[in-house]
């Protein structure tokens, strides 16, 4: 279980913060739109909030790719 929460968030065993974050993200937009939709029997816009997510992995490999580019992780 421990070999397979290493390999779920990391890529070859390096910590991820994109794919963790992205998670405890997902999570909590989750909880939150649930709770408005029990509150109010209405589903709230989701654009903004697909966005936010989306981006939060999209600037952590972002950032890997530049610092492969540049030379400084394999």
């Amino acid at each position: 279980m421990r070999q397979f929460l290493r390999q779920l968030f990391s890529e070859c065993d390096t910590a991820s913060f994109s794919r963790v974050g992205t998670f405890l993200a997902l999570g909590c937009a989750c909880l939150w739109v649930s709770r408005i939709v029990w509150k109010t029997a209405a589903l709230p816009a989701l654009d903004g909030l697909t966005i936010f997510i989306a981006s939060l992995y999209g600037l952590g490999k972002a950032g890997e790719t530049v610092q492969r580019v540049l030379g400084k992780k394999e």
